[in-house]
């Protein structure tokens, strides 16, 4: 394998990594109140931003910054559905992607006016000399925190959704809100909850991208718009198959760079979105239950 080719694969690592954080956040809020988020992409900027304040202006290190960060993108997530979306509840689908969108567009002007449109170039973050080199793939500090980071995120809520009380009453209030609520399951608290995770889901995928490249608002917007192919092609409703269809998308779009030119990268990705919706609309592990939109 040339030395070219082998950080190809280590970029489209990296890559499906951040895909699969920011997917995860997708799969989560629609097992929990079955909406899609577009707002994601303008989160992740939220979040980087955030991070840039606390650790470049504010001195803050990396850890402790990364910690104060993904706790208030936790509590954004939440307020967001406290003050918003729980008006929505019972509505139909359609009206909560449009929903999603608008509060895209409104987080990302909103972010833009405070922070400017400007790339921030970020110093002082992990090493990324190499430091594990497995034959011609050689691993930097950033890189290894970026897919370790994926790995344990997705491992983490996959456990809670399947096996805590709490991820059972998630998902007993996305297949009925009635008849949980009576049940005893609090509606409102739940959905906050998954709004939340969604935000700090969106919060570690933006502080990833940040410390490995810049706080770019084109890039971290244009991110999270292409994480949901890659949700589509696991499954829309597989917290799993997320983290397969992050790295199977980013190693089609990576291929496609290496070969074709670094131009066909997003429309490798909505070529495979397509196709996914065309072939298996379910993705490749996602339950028959999964809403096709």
């Amino acid at each position: 394998m040339s030395n070219e080719l082998a950080q190809v694969l280590v970029g489209a690592l990296v890559l499906g990594s951040l895909y699969a954080v920011v997917g995860i956040g997708f799969v989560i809020l629609y097992k929990a109140t079955h909406v899609l988020n577009f707002a994601q992409g303008s989160l992740m900027l939220l979040g980087a931003f955030l991070y840039y304040t606390l650790n470049q202006d504010l001195g803050l290190s990396w850890p402790l910054a990364g910690a104060a960060s993904l706790v208030a993108m936790g509590l954004i997530g939440s307020l967001l559905y406290l003050l918003f979306f729980r008006r929505l509840v019972g509505a139909r689908e359609f009206t909560l992607v449009i929903a999603t969108l608008g509060l895209s567009v409104v987080l990302l002007t909103m972010t833009l006016i405070v922070w400017g449109p400007g790339t921030r170039t970020m110093s002082g973050q992990l090493p990324r000399t190499t430091v594990v080199a497995l034959g011609a793939l050689h691993f930097s500090a950033i890189d290894l925190f970026s897919i370790v980071t994926a790995l344990v995120v997705v491992a983490l809520l996959d456990i809670s959704l399947r096996r805590t009380r709490l991820g059972v009453q998630m998902r007993a209030v996305a297949d009925d809100p009635l008849l949980a609520s009576l049940m005893k399951v609090n509606v409102n608290r739940m959905s906050a909850l998954a709004w939340g995770t969604a935000g700090l889901c969106a919060g570690v995928a933006g502080i990833a991208y940040a410390m490995r490249l810049s706080v770019d608002p084109d890039g971290l917007t244009a991110l999270g718009l292409l994480a949901f192919p890659a949700v589509l092609l696991g499954g829309l409703d597989s917290v799993r198959g997320v983290l397969a269809g992050g790295y199977l998308l980013a190693l089609a779009q990576s291929g496609a760079s290496f070969y074709l030119g670094g131009r066909w990268a997003d429309v490798t990705a909505y070529a495979v979105m397509l196709g996914v919706l065309l072939v298996l609309p379910r993705g490749f592990f996602g339950s028959r239950a999964a809403v096709r939109l």
